[in-house]
Order: C-alpha cells, then structure tokens, then sequence
C-alpha cells in the first residue's frame, strides 16, 4: 500500500509537469472525470454503509462480547484529548506569530468550529469558515479564498489524528507488538493517506482501509470504529476547519494583508459612529 501511495504522488508530479509544458490536459481531464465517478460510487456506498455496519458491529458484539466496547470509550476520549491539545498549540502558536490575544483568537474560530462539530463536514463548513476568517480574523479576501478551499482537500490534521489513534486503538485490541518502528510507520501512513481524502462524513474510514492493511492489521477490523465515526468524526472535522483558518492567518500576516482593526473590532465601531 506504501508502494501506492509513493506512486501516486510521482505520477501526480509526473503528470503536472507534463500538462504543464505540453499545455495538453486530456490526461489530467480523464483523471478528474474518473475521479468524480469514484467519488460516486464513494457516495452510493456511504448510503448503504449504517446497515453494513450494524452487521458487522453486531457480529463483532456478539461473538467477542461487551467488553470491545471499553477501547471504544478510550479511543473516543483519546480522540476528544488530542483535539483539545492540538487546538491549544495551534492557537497558541498562531496568535504568537500574529501578535494577538489567545484568547479573543480562540472566541473568533468559536463559531466554525461548532458548524464543523455538528455537521462532520468541512465541505458544509467552508462558507462559515470563509466568512469569519475575512470578517472576524481579518484575513483579506484574497488570501481567505485561496487557502480555505485548498486547506479542506489538503489539510487533515484531524483525519491524521484519527487515523495514528484508530491503529493504536486496534492494535492493542489485536495484541500486536508496538515498536519504534511501528510507531514511525503509522505517522508516515497516518500523513501520506490523508492527501486529498474525500471531503465527505465518513471519508475518514476510506482513509483508514488504505492504513490498516499495511499495519498487518485486517481490514475488518475498520467495524470496530465504524459504529462511532460519527462521533470521531465531530472531533477531526473541528481540528481541520479550525486549522486551515490559522493557517490563513498565518499566510496573511506573513504576506502583509492581516487586518488588525478587523480582528479587534474597531472597523465595525468605525462604521457604527460614522452611521450616527
């Protein structure tokens, strides 16, 4: 599966550069038509998954016993844990470089992080997350615009979070040896899988039947957590939306198009008094 991956993105180069410097994108477009199709049969399946994995969740249930429900609860906390830690770094580190308060930057990403919590869907929550990054963070339109859409495809911090948990997680429920090595193949795995993951609620199991196999660890074990990916879900989809608005700061502050009056409020009390 490593072979895979590593293949797909010299191929990605390959193909870039390519269409690049021949300026023919029949390739490029077969690929993406292809691509839409998959993403189809990505949602045909997603519709018909809560039977399959009640199936298999039951099954799972009654021939190993309620006990599997114990690493559920830990991996549900672990997840929980790791977003709270991650989001503090984040925040911390980001209103560091800007030179803003921690505090009133974490109370301006409040609200997309609650539409990602709800809905499990940075797709649903890009217009939010556009919204208060230009009129609340202060990110000019043009930096907010190009990063946000680009961070929904390419930013999974959330979905790498799931995924090093998830094969921990399962790991210990198969009783399997967690070396060093081990380790370092889940963060190379949980990283490289998350490139261009489907950016729809249950897009992470797709991601985790690609990292699973190459862990030695069976892919019907993925039935374990599907029963409470939606509630993981919740957890990663915050840590992406939340990030790739950071992230947008960052890029506008470093390039000189972050507005300070914005962030702090001013700009909306200029507008108030000049109305009266």
């Amino acid at each position: 599966m490593i072979q895979c991956i590593v293949f797909s993105l010299l191929f990605g180069m390959a193909l870039s550069l390519y269409s690049h410097n021949t300026n023919d994108k029949r390739i490029l477009d077969s690929i993406k038509t292809f691509n839409i199709i998959i993403l189809g049969v990505v949602k045909l399946v997603m519709k018909m998954a809560p039977l399959g994995i009640f199936a298999l969740l039951a099954w799972v249930t009654g021939t190993i016993g309620l006990q599997v429900m114990v690493p559920l609860m830990k991996f549900l906390i672990c997840m929980a844990v790791g977003t709270v830690i991650i989001l503090f770094l984040f925040i911390t580190l980001t209103a560091m470089y800007a030179k803003v308060s921690p505090l009133k930057l974490a109370g301006k990403v409040w609200r997309m992080g609650v539409v990602a919590f709800t809905t499990t869907s940075s797709a649903i929550s890009l217009p939010v997350k556009m919204e208060d990054s230009e009129q609340k963070i202060g990110v000019s339109k043009r930096i907010s615009q190009l990063v946000n859409p680009l961070g929904m495809a390419l930013n999974s911090n959330g979905l790498s979070l799931f995924l090093a948990i998830s094969c921990i997680t399962l790991a210990q429920f198969y009783h399997l040896e967690m070396s060093l090595v081990f380790l370092i193949q889940i963060i190379v795995l949980s990283t490289l899988a998350t490139l261009g993951t489907v950016v729809v609620p249950g897009g992470g199991l797709v991601a985790l039947a690609i990292v699973l196999p190459s862990m030695g660890l069976p892919l019907e074990s993925i039935a374990l957590l599907a029963g409470i990916d939606w509630f993981s879900g919740m957890f990663r989809t915050v840590l992406n939306v939340v990030d790739d608005a950071l992230i947008a700061l960052i890029i506008a502050v470093g390039e000189d198009e972050f507005d300070r009056d914005i962030f702090d409020g001013k700009s909306a009390d200029i507008a108030l008094n000049s109305g009266n």
